[in-house]
């Protein structure tokens, strides 16, 4: 099963959020780093 894209996705999607909208919630940077960690760490496995 390919998880990296939902990951991607909701990488995507907040960080866009966080732009347009100044999105901001309780561990916003630590959410969103986990999320981009997570996503890339799953591109590169699955290579």
């Amino acid at each position: 099963m390919k998880l990296w894209p939902y990951f991607l996705g909701a990488w995507l999607v907040l960080n866009g959020l966080n732009s347009i909208i100044s999105l901001s919630f309780k561990y916003e940077t630590m959410v969103m780093g986990v999320l981009a960690l997570i996503a890339g760490i799953l591109v590169i496995i699955r290579k």
